[in-house]
C-alpha cells in the first residue's frame, strides 16, 4: 500500500515504527516517475507492504524536515529504509528499483 505522507508529525510517528519504508517523489521528473512505477510494481506483487510517500513538489517542508531529522541528503528520488527511527538503507535515482525493494528485510 502507497500511503501518502505530508506533515511533519506523521514522519514522527514513523520514527516511533520499527519499520519504516518512505519514498520521496517528484512528479515533474522522468527518472522519479521510472522509480514511482518501479515502486507500483513491488507493490503489486506484496499488497500488504506499505510504503509511505512524499510528493516533494506540494510538500517540500517534509522533505526538508526527512533531510533533518535522518541526516541523509535529500534527493529525488528517493528510498528510504528506517528500523527503529534511524535510516538503515537509502538510496536515490536509479537504485530506486522493484529488486531493491524487494531485496529489504521487512520482517
Amino acid at each position: 500500500m502507497l500511503e501518502s505522507l505530508n506533515e511533519n508529525e506523521a514522519f514522527d510517528r514513523l520514527l516511533d515504527e520499527p519499520f519504516a519504508v518512505v519514498f520521496k517523489h517528484s512528479a515533474t521528473c522522468g527518472v522519479s516517475a521510472r522509480a514511482h512505477a518501479e515502486v507500483e510494481k513491488f507493490l503489486l506483487e506484496h499488497p500488504a507492504r506499505r510504503i509511505h510517500k512524499v510528493e516533494v513538489l506540494g510538500a517540500p517542508a517534509v522533505s526538508d524536515y526527512i533531510e533533518e531529522k535522518t541526516g541523509i541528503r535529500h534527493e529525488s528520488p528517493q528510498l528510504l529504509v528506517l528500523r527503529d527511527g534511524e535510516v538503515v538503507w537509502h538510496g536515490s535515482h536509479s537504485r530506486v528499483t522493484a529488486e531493491a525493494i524487494e531485496a529489504v528485510d521487512f520482517d
